[in-house]
C-alpha cells in the first residue's frame, strides 16, 4: 500500500510541475532580441549611371554640337556637345534605374530601437512581432 502511495505522489508532484510551466500567468524570461515594428517606409534614390548612358550621351552630344558653327568652332561644339552629352547621358541613366529601401524601424522589449533596410519588400507592417536573427529581422 505504501509503494501506491508513493507512486501516486510521484505522479501528482510531476502533473504539478508541469502544469507550473504550462501555465499562462507564469513569467517568462524578456526577449532581449524581440520587438515590434514601429514604421514601414519606402525611400528611392537614383542608381549609378554606366557606360551606356555616357557612350550614348556623348554620341548624340557630339553629333548636335557638329551641327553649330563652321571650322574650329565647329570642333570645339562637336567636343563640347559630346563631353556635356555624356554628362547628361550617365544622369539620365541614374535615373532610369532608381533603387528602392525598404526601412523598418522597430523597438525592441528592452527598450532599444534600431533601423533594418532592405533592398526587397520584406512584408512587415508595423505592429508585427520580429526579432532580431544575424544581423537583420525577421517575424516571430
Amino acid at each position: 500500500m505504501k509503494n501506491i502511495h508513493a507512486a501516486l505522489l510521484a505522479i501528482a508532484l510531476t502533473a504539478s510541475a508541469a502544469g507550473a510551466q504550462a501555465d499562462p500567468h507564469h513569467k517568462h524570461r524578456a526577449c532581449k532580441a524581440c520587438g515590434k515594428v514601429t514604421n514601414v517606409y519606402v525611400t528611392e534614390k537614383n542608381g549609378d549611371g554606366g557606360a551606356t548612358g555616357v557612350i550614348v550621351g556623348g554620341l548624340a552630344g557630339g553629333l548636335l554640337g557638329n551641327q553649330v558653327g563652321s571650322g574650329t568652332g565647329k570642333s570645339l561644339a562637336t567636343v563640347a556637345g559630346a563631353v556635356g552629352g555624356a554628362y547628361a547621358g550617365k544622369h539620365i541613366e541614374g535615373r532610369m534605374n532608381k533603387v528602392r529601401t525598404w526601412n523598418v524601424k522597430v523597438r525592441f522589449d528592452d527598450g532599444k530601437t534600431g533601423t533594418y533596410h532592405f533592398r526587397k519588400d520584406p512584408h512587415l507592417r508595423t505592429g508585427e512581432r520580429v526579432r532580431r536573427n544575424d544581423g537583420t529581422i525577421v517575424r516571430s
